[in-house]
């Protein structure tokens, strides 16, 4: 079994290996980055990929874990847990473990052994955690997610108001209270690129056109 860990804390990365492959004889601990970008241009055979969700280059955990499963890796989160709502997002992108990083290596072990096997496994602390973590799905009204739609699909104010029949202020009013539900969560989407990330993680831009139509 390949593994890799994306985590921008060296110490971490340096006694993963050590302590993985002495715990689980069938894991080849082969590579580690800071980012999920230096991590696919190292290696692009991995089976699976420990997740730090809070990395340096600004990333989204539900960007990050897509273009890990669309690698073909599976994907277990490793994290210290202080941002459920971060977590939330990365399983509903399809990652099958989490676990933090202050629980027993037989839990890490068992997570990576369970994402090999196509099974999830979450810690008992962070599935209570994530019981109580707001689901973005339920965060925004309807019409706040067919703003986020169009916008994020790379329209400007202007044109998302004039799809939807209202005020261009109106637009960029819904957009700012957006931002702050997100960031009320800890979602950060201060840019377009970050709202987008967040549309992605929704599955908002998988959305057809009518459905804009319906919400007038």
């Amino acid at each position: 079994m390949l593994v890799g860990a994306v985590d921008d804390h060296p110490v971490v990365l340096a006694g993963l290996k050590t302590v993985l492959e002495e715990a689980a004889p069938e894991v080849r601990f082969v590579a580690h980055a800071p980012t999920v970008d230096e991590l696919l241009a190292e290696r692009d055979d991995l089976d699976v990929v420990l997740l730090d969700l809070r990395l340096g280059d600004a990333s989204t955990p539900g960007t990050n874990t897509g273009r890990l499963l669309a690698a073909g890796a599976q994907v277990v989160v490793y994290t210290d847990g202080a941002k459920p709502a971060q977590v939330y997002s990365a399983v509903a992108r399809g990652a099958l473990g989490v676990v933090l990083k202050d629980e027993p290596l037989p839990v890490l072990v068992e997570a990576v052994r369970g994402a090999h096997r196509g099974e999830a496994v979450v810690s008992v602390r962070m599935a209570r955690a994530l019981e109580t973590a707001p689901h973005l799905d339920d965060l925004l009204s309807p019409q706040e997610r067919q703003v986020l739609r169009l916008y994020a699909a790379d329209l400007p104010a202007k044109s998302v108001a004039r799809r939807l029949g209202i005020g261009e202020g109106t637009v960029k009013e819904y957009l700012k209270r957006i931002r702050s539900k997100l960031a009320a969560v800890d979602v950060r989407a201060t840019s377009k690129l970050e709202l987008r990330n967040v549309a992605e993680t929704m599955g908002l831009l998988d959305e057809d056109d009518d459905s804009s139509a319906s919400s007038r």
